[in-house]
């Protein structure tokens, strides 16, 4: 808003003739303003008073030499002389505001618009005094009246906006910003009012559109790409981000933070290459913040490149040993190296930084697991589930756990708990049907949901096993050798399904069948001892 308490004020004659000249009088105003209208007054103008207008002139020394109160005596003595001129009255009102007193000077703007309502300098004075003083409404009242009569006057459309946010009428106020800018479309400060406005109040779709114009109109400031750029996040527009961070770093002269939210952008979306290409550029160049090094690993996990996500995760742990998903990562990384014991080395230094983490307790589980330390991964799983009750995947793992400490109540609660909130849940029926073969138990029950399991993923090949070994244990040995030959022709390589292969042969008295297979599973686990013990029995049959 400018500055209305501010006027030109040049001592020249004429000028000052001009303002003395009528009850009708105008204000001095600014150079670039528009030309007021002439006054709705019909009152021929009245001979100028020489003497009102040399106090009037003294006045307006004093005000601009900044001694109001000799201003105030001055403008009282030409009132003296002429006590109906609007000007001489403004400025009267405006030297008692500069003093502080601000009654005295709103009852003699209220004067001079009394003679002259259209006295532009006396409503902007008080309007802006209302302010200034918090009373919205009597500004409100004035900057309508200045409205009303000068309406393609921008200045106080903005006033009225900022006055309704004031208000605390938010959406209102962004109309008014937006109104503003429709009826002008080259007011970018309006548009941008608008825009920040429904930031502010989450309205991100409104927000956008408001950033689409202004890139529009200036689309070289960097400011407006950046913010666009966050806003189709928040929208979960990828690739509108993308574009308002390639145009930001075109404007930012290859800033590495902007290369970095790019890269990531990139990865998000699918295009790894890019974003690779990103940041191992900015990696040598040794900028290494946690995100470069983080989204380094990621890639190189989905790239099975465990030694170079092993190398990332621990210059992120030993740089950045406060972000978690370092230590995740390396353990990631030993895990997929057969390195559980690293792993786990690797975890328990992160619980004790991080206790009440989801993934590092889960991965824990599933390290202990791994190594056949059912208890501590039975404790590990449980503290995750603590943190998050509807893990799928921790129950599942929990459930194996209790089956290999033989805890049946509880395996068989936690399969009953995912199939009664996914009845299409195929592992829970696969490993609920299988653990109830091995205990020869239910095995009908086992039987239905093994062949649901199958109608789900009919290319699983464990799937196939388990329905084959539940077959087995009812005795129904063709139909149980038919399904498990289906695994070993979808996956030939699992010692288990070999195994199981050679069990159901010898039933079926196929003796030198049987001894192929438990070869070839021992050729997988050559310290089976009880895979030994059958090869054994099964090369004695035939001698």
């Amino acid at each position: 808003m400018k500055d209305i308490t501010f006027k030109i004020r040049i001592i020249t004659a004429i000028i000052f003739i001009a303002l003395l000249s009528a009850c009708a009088t105008r204000p001095v105003i600014e150079p670039d303003s528009k030309p007021l209208p002439e006054s709705d007054s019909e009152t021929p103008p009245s001979q100028v008073n020489t003497e009102a207008l040399k106090h009037f002139m003294d006045g307006e020394v004093f005000m601009m030499q900044g001694n109001f109160a000799m201003a105030i005596l001055e403008y009282q003595d030409a009132l003296e002389y002429d006590p109906s001129a609007p000007a001489i009255i403004t400025s009267l009102a405006e030297a008692y505001m500069r003093l502080g007193k601000f009654e005295k000077g709103e009852k003699h703007l209220l004067q001079a618009l009394d003679f002259n309502p259209k006295d532009r300098s006396a409503r902007e004075l008080l309007g802006h005094h209302y302010l200034v003083r918090n009373r919205i409404n009597k500004a409100e009242e004035q900057y309508r009246f200045l409205h009303d009569f000068y309406p393609e006057e921008l200045e106080y459309q903005y006033i009225l906006a900022e006055i309704t946010l004031r208000r605390g009428d938010v959406e209102n106020a962004q109309g008014l910003f937006w109104k503003i800018y429709e009826n002008n479309s080259s007011e970018e400060r309006a548009l941008f009012r608008a825009g920040k406005i429904a930031r502010e109040r989450k309205d991100f779709p409104f927000a956008m559109e408001a950033y689409e114009h202004l890139i529009k109109l200036n689309p070289e400031k960097g400011q407006y790409w950046r913010i666009f750029s966050e806003l189709a996040l928040i929208l979960q527009d990828i690739p509108k981000a993308i574009t308002g961070l390639e145009k930001l770093l075109a404007l930012s002269d290859q800033a590495p933070e902007i290369l970095e939210k790019l890269s990531i952008l990139y990865y998000d979306h699918g295009n790894t290459k890019k974003a690779d290409s990103i940041l191992i550029r900015l990696y040598n160049d040794d900028i290494k913040s946690p995100g470069i090094l983080y989204y380094l690993g990621r890639i190189a996990l989905d790239n099975d490149d465990y030694k170079s996500l092993e190398s990332y995760s621990k210059e992120l742990v030993d740089a950045y040993p406060e972000v978690r998903e370092g230590y995740t990562n390396l353990a990631l990384a030993y895990i997929n190296l057969d390195r559980n014991l690293d792993a786990i080395s690797v975890l328990l230094d992160a619980r004790e930084r991080f206790p009440g983490d989801y993934t590092i307790n889960f991965l824990l589980g599933n390290s202990y697991n791994v190594q056949e330390n059912y208890i501590l991964a039975k404790s590990s799983l449980l503290t995750a589930l603590k943190v998050v009750p509807d893990s799928r995947s921790a129950m599942h793992l929990l459930a194996t756990v209790y089956n290999q400490l033989e805890e049946w109540d509880h395996s068989d609660r936690l399969y009953q708990n995912l199939l009664d909130s996914d009845t299409n849940d195929g592992q829970a029926l696969n490993n609920y049907s299988y653990t109830l073969a091995l205990r020869e138990t239910r095995l009908q029950e086992a039987l239905q949901m093994a062949q649901k399991a199958i109608e789900l993923e009919p290319d699983n090949a464990a799937y196939f096993d388990t329905i084959g070994w539940i077959y087995f244990k009812l005795m129904q040995y063709t139909k149980a050798a038919e399904y498990i030959r289906k695994s070993l022709d979808i996956e030939s390589g699992n010692a288990v399904v070999l195994e199981h292969m050679g069990d159901v042969l010898v039933k079926l008295s196929r003796d030198h069948e049987a001894v192929k297979y438990y070869k070839e599973a021992l050729e997988i686990e050559s310290n089976n001892e009880t895979l030994k013990k059958k090869l054994s029995q099964q090369e004695g049959h035939i001698e």
